[in-house]
């Protein structure tokens, strides 16, 4: 079985892409594939620029960030990074430069895939492409779960859903437990991704999260108190900023209290 999620990235993709490529995740970096572009942060980034800048209607989308995630002990990271290049293959054929990275340092092996948001075929936008019935989580989900059938992998059978219930929030409860790993994993990704406090929270909204941050400086997250899941919330706190912060070349400040 396997979870997957996609979200944009409009800024920082060098720092996206250098996080999902650590070797330290990667089995020393032989987890690691590339289709047009080098297994690195910096020079992928310009090579995703140097196409980006060929395409017409741009907007602030800089490119794709999609996590798959396997139920634990179901498949080995061999495995899981083949049933990855697949899943490139059928969604973005040889037309979208691509960095995919499994992860195997937590419990369960997951997917990382970053991709240009611009095809060096036309030079459109995967969303203009791709996303215009605003149904690409659901269309990836289904592939994935196609991929998983063929390599005699469970699949998520849904019994009928609630009224309103997203496929996002069922896979969610279905995984119960495993949604604290999940969780860790957004955060850290998503700090990476921010270009300061406040945009790492409306960031985590954006994924369909729902945030709550309070005056007393505790944030909780789908019902989760970090200061309980993810260590203390101020620490939370700090390495968004911290991040923001350097690689804006200035020292870190704490964030005022809101």
């Amino acid at each position: 079985m396997a979870i997957s999620t996609i979200h944009s990235i409009d800024a920082t993709i060098e720092k996206a892409i250098d996080y999902i490529l650590n070797e330290d995740k990667t089995d020393g970096g032989l987890l690691v594939s590339t289709f047009a572009c080098t297994a690195d942060g910096k020079k992928a980034a310009k090579e995703f620029e140097e196409v980006r800048s060929l395409g017409t209607g741009l907007t602030t989308i800089i490119g794709k960030h999609l996590v798959q995630s396997f139920e634990p002990g179901e498949v080995t990271a061999e495995q899981a990074h083949k049933i990855g290049l697949e899943l490139c293959e059928k969604l973005l054929g040889d037309r979208y430069q691509f960095v995919i990275a499994t992860h195997i340092d937590k419990d369960h092996v997951h997917n990382h895939i970053i991709f240009n948001e611009v095809n060096f075929d036309d030079f459109r936008s995967f969303e203009y492409q791709e996303n215009r019935g605003k149904n690409i989580a659901e269309r990836i989900r289904k592939m994935s779960d196609e991929l998983c059938e063929e390599y005699g992998l469970s699949v998520i059978q849904e019994p009928e859903k609630g009224k309103g219930k997203s496929h996002y929030e069922w896979e969610m409860d279905k995984a119960g437990k495993s949604w604290k790993s999940q969780l860790r994993n957004i955060i850290d990704e998503t700090i990476m991704e921010s270009s300061d406090f406040d945009d790492f929270l409306d960031k985590l909204r954006a994924k369909n999260i729902e945030v709550v941050y309070r005056p007393e400086n505790k944030i909780k997250i789908e019902g989760w108190d970090l200061s309980k899941e993810n260590g203390d919330a101020d620490q939370t706190q700090d390495r968004a900023v911290s991040n923001a912060q350097n690689r804006s070349g200035h020292a870190p400040q704490k964030e005022p209290t809101y």
